[in-house]
């Protein structure tokens, strides 16, 4: 991430401090009880009503319930309200329908669009090369280009404390994960998990399934369960790896924002997620200060967009006072997660006892760590045809 991008977060943060203190004042300006002075007031008003830019988000998922698109909305809802700029959305496309949304919004006078999800970061760039005009952000790629903002997250960061966490919470040194392969770095968030684990138990295993809809998940966490996992980490679009765990009593950690349902779950040990709002909040800035430029930005959780709950009453006693040793270690980018010797999960050596592998090797990163038990076949049986539906834009 770029220095100039540091400062433009930070002076949006400043200006949201400063928006609310002016809003809780609740003064005004002395009327002047002029004509001129009623005509500036007018003119100012007119001025400030017209938005800065026009911003079109495009989810993959439902903006309802608790699932990923769901987070992502209430993170544009949050950031919109200390710009002028206006923002919609359409939800549940489908990817051979990112074309149609694009032209949808475009359309509607949108000047901006953002990818709301990483089934879209193949598409997006033949895409965008019709809309020359156009700015995009797209979520889940670390390569800007003329008219698209690369944004990308860390979020094996995460996935790091939280095998860690896992292993410390379970007896039989064996950790499921639930993984869906559209969501971002699948294969880095496992192997992070593995390694976390390890500095618990040396021998620990991570046992890697694939699931997307909710009977598939179901499937997974069973075929779990049944290898020995006591403790299984999602990491879906979907809530319902957690919310199946809990029905079955078994230990469970979520990759959603659970900071409002979180006191529901008996079984819930703690949960990452990526908080957004700031990000919005420095883009829409610099579209209202006509400095929007294609960058490239990554999320982690060193500047607080990719975030770790407290260990909630289901974890362990200690749990926390691990995870308070390792964290800030991991923000500080002194917890080097793919340092040393690694090998592969056929026992080859693919990195050296003094190597260690950069961001962009890790971003790049394509195969799984020793440790990681590839024997479930996937449970994915739903298939990923692009259906033809309506697709309706929403504020």
């Amino acid at each position: 991430m770029s220095k100039n991008w540091l400062k433009r977060i930070a002076a949006a943060v400043s200006l949201t401090l400063a928006l609310t203190s002016l809003s809780a004042c609740g003064g005004s300006p002395e009327a002047s009880g002029t004509a001129e002075g009623t005509a500036e007031g007018t003119a100012e008003a007119t001025s400030e009503s017209q938005p800065a830019a026009k911003l079109g988000f495009i989810y993959n998922g439902s903006v309802d319930g608790r699932g990923f698109s769901a987070d992502c909305n209430r993170q544009r809802i949050a950031a919109e309200q200390y710009t002028n700029v206006e923002s919609e959305y359409i939800d549940n496309v489908n990817v051979g329908d990112f074309e149609r949304a694009v032209k949808m919004l475009v359309e509607d006078g949108c000047t901006h669009i953002v990818s709301g999800s990483p089934v879209f970061s193949h598409t997006i760039n033949p895409v965008s090369q019709n809309y020359m005009n156009i700015n995009f952000i797209d979520y889940g790629s670390s390569m800007r280009s003329t008219n698209i903002f690369a944004y990308t997250e860390s979020i094996y960061q995460a996935a790091y404390v939280a095998g860690m966490a896992a292993a410390y919470n379970s007896t039989s040194e064996k950790i499921g994960i639930v993984a869906d392969p559209s969501m971002l770095y699948t294969v880095q968030v496992t192997d992070a998990v593995q390694l976390g684990a390890q500095i618990v138990y040396s021998s620990a295993q991570t046992v890697y399934a694939t699931a997307r809809e909710d009977s598939e998940i179901h499937s997974a966490v069973d075929a779990l369960i049944g290898k020995g996992c006591d403790v299984i980490i999602s990491y879906t679009a979907s809530p319902e790896t957690v919310d199946y765990c809990e029905k079955k009593g078994v230990k469970v950690i979520g990759s959603l924002d659970y900071r409002d349902s979180a006191a529901d779950y008996k079984n819930l040990l703690l949960y990452f997620y990526s908080s957004r709002d700031s990000f919005y909040l420095a883009q829409y800035k610099a579209m209202e200060q006509d400095s929007w430029q294609p960058e490239s930005y990554l999320g982690s959780v060193g500047n607080g967009v990719v975030r770790i709950s407290d260990a909630l009453p289901a974890a362990k006693d200690g749990t926390q006072d691990i995870m308070d040793k390792l964290i800030p270690k991991v923000a500080s980018g002194s917890a080097y997660i793919f340092s040393g010797q690694l090998k592969d999960v056929n026992g080859s050596i693919m990195q050296r006892e003094d190597d260690a592998m950069t961001t962009s090797d890790i971003l790049a990163l394509s195969w799984f760590v020793e440790g990681v038990d590839l024997s479930l076949d996937t449970f994915i049986v739903s298939k990923d045809t692009p259906t033809v539906h309506e697709l309706v834009i929403k504020k």
